[in-house]
């Protein structure tokens, strides 16, 4: 998993939230999405500071009783956007029933990087009733938690908050009331809690690690252009890795125009890869269209396919036919197929019918034929209903087996009769390369219609 910087510099993310709650409204979150008790709005143009919602992909249903094992997708993690959560009412948990859990399999929480979570904002979690969640834990059934709330532990570190029974030092403790002084300092003048806040980050502070990072932090959210030279220097200068890390990503949140050139700089040149990630995230932050120019360098850069990939996500989460130029730039000049098929991807997230038509193109042409897969995966995946009409289309004119058997692949789970009667012509015709032949099978195996039993049963005479 690609990790960035931490990811927040919001304010609210140094309330005192009380880590075992955290833990469990975050398993419980994953259980229900998993679990498909409510189900997320398909993906909108993205606003400017707002990013892709988590992906839960579970396996196949099937007819049998035992839950479905849960697969939690999370390759996506710096794009999440927990904003959500505020709108959620928990309070139809003290209705459920969780006896289901100790079917459920949580072996992949054993090979997850749960240092993901301080990259995540839980601002949110503020605005949410979670009282419901404290009766979750008399429930002996729910035996999955402790393990997964050791491995969060493990991933935060000195994370959120501090709260009852979260195991950590008085010295914590101590800096945890510090910053809500010093928040509660900056909402009664701002001017006395940059002072404050700048005597923290002085060198030589006695200051914790933990407590500068949220000066720096408050400085960005409520100082405005005239703290940038001190969070500048701290970015420049610090000797702590940790704290100009912290720095470099809170200066994307300034939205001032003075520093794309240093973060630019830092996400270009920097030997550490940290620093790369940190100036990177902080770039994805900043809203100028400056900022969209330097991730479309990095992500044509000969830096880490990783970090290009990351740049290019971050530009198509934003809004406007700007970043839909940039895409198009970076696909038509870069020759890295991985980085063309991140592109790929980005387009089939984008409303733009530029991209869309830039999808179908790639998909009808003559090139790479990973590339062409990847063109009809996102085909299926932005347009809907209308991408039956568009595969159709060009399994009709398609020569490549391998391509057929691709689009056949993104068909496969739609009910629309003239995807079933195309399936089912697949399966029948004889000079059709067998293993097309065994997938269409496969596919009408999922069908009840009456007359596709019909179908099964004479291909068996």
């Amino acid at each position: 998993m690609f990790e960035l910087q931490t990811m927040n510099s919001k304010v609210n993310n140094y309330n005192v939230i009380p880590r075992r709650i955290l833990s469990l409204a975050l398993l419980v979150a994953l259980t229900v999405l998993a679990g498909g008790m409510f189900r997320q709005s398909s993906a909108q143009e993205p606003s400017p500071r707002k990013v892709a919602e988590p992906r839960i992909v579970v396996a196949p249903r099937v007819e049998v009783k035992p839950v479905p094992k849960v697969y939690v997708d999370l390759s996506d993690v710096d794009n999440m956007d927990f904003s959500y959560l505020d709108k959620m009412d928990f309070s139809f948990i003290d209705k459920m029933d969780f006896s289901f859990i100790d079917k459920m399999d949580f072996s992949y929480l054993d090979k997850m990087d749960f240092s993901y979570l301080d990259k995540m904002d839980f601002s949110a979690l503020d605005k949410m009733d979670l009282s419901s969640l404290d009766k979750l834990k008399s429930l002996d059934k729910f035996k999955p938690f402790d393990k997964f709330e050791k491995l969060t532990q493990q991933g935060r570190g000195a994370g959120v908050g501090s709260g009852v029974g979260s195991g950590v030092s008085p010295a914590d403790e101590d800096c945890e009331f510090k910053i809500e002084v010093l928040q509660a300092l900056f909402h009664s003048d701002v001017q006395r809690g940059i002072t404050a806040a700048t005597e923290w980050l002085k060198p030589g502070s006695a200051q914790t690690v933990r407590c500068r990072q949220a000066a720096l932090s408050l400085l960005a959210h409520y100082g405005g252009k005239a703290v940038t030279p001190t969070i500048l220097n701290v970015a420049r200068n610090e000797p702590d890795l940790n704290i100009r890390k912290k720095a470099i990503s809170v200066l994307g949140s300034t939205n001032d125009e003075s520093v794309i050139d240093t973060l630019r700089d830092f996400a270009l040149n920097s030997p550490q890869s940290e620093i790369t990630e940190a100036a990177l995230y902080a770039l994805s932050q900043h809203t100028s269209e400056r900022a969209i120019t330097v991730l479309s360098e990095i992500a044509m850069s000969s830096r880490p396919v990783p970090l290009r990939r990351a740049a290019i996500s971050s530009i198509a989460s934003r809004p406007g036919e700007p970043a839909v130029d940039a895409l198009f730039k970076i696909y038509d000049t870069d020759q890295n197929i991985e980085i063309k098929t991140a592109v790929i991807s980005a387009f089939s997230r984008r409303k733009s019918e530029r991209a869309g038509d830039k999808l179908i193109a790639i998909a009808k042409g003559s090139g790479n034929v990973e590339l062409r897969k990847a063109a009809i995966h996102g085909i299926a995946r932005k347009f809907g209903d209308q991408a039956v009409d568009i595969i159709l289309g060009l399994y009709d004119h398609e020569t490549d087996v391998e391509l057929k058997g691709q689009m056949l692949n993104a068909l496969c789970g739609s009910n629309d009769p003239r995807v079933t009667k195309k399936i089912m012509e697949v399966a029948r015709n004889t000079q059709t390369p067998l293993d097309q032949r065994r997938h269409a099978i496969g596919c009408l195996s999922r069908s009840k219609d009456p007359e596709v039993l019909k179908f099964l049963e004479d291909l068996l005479k």
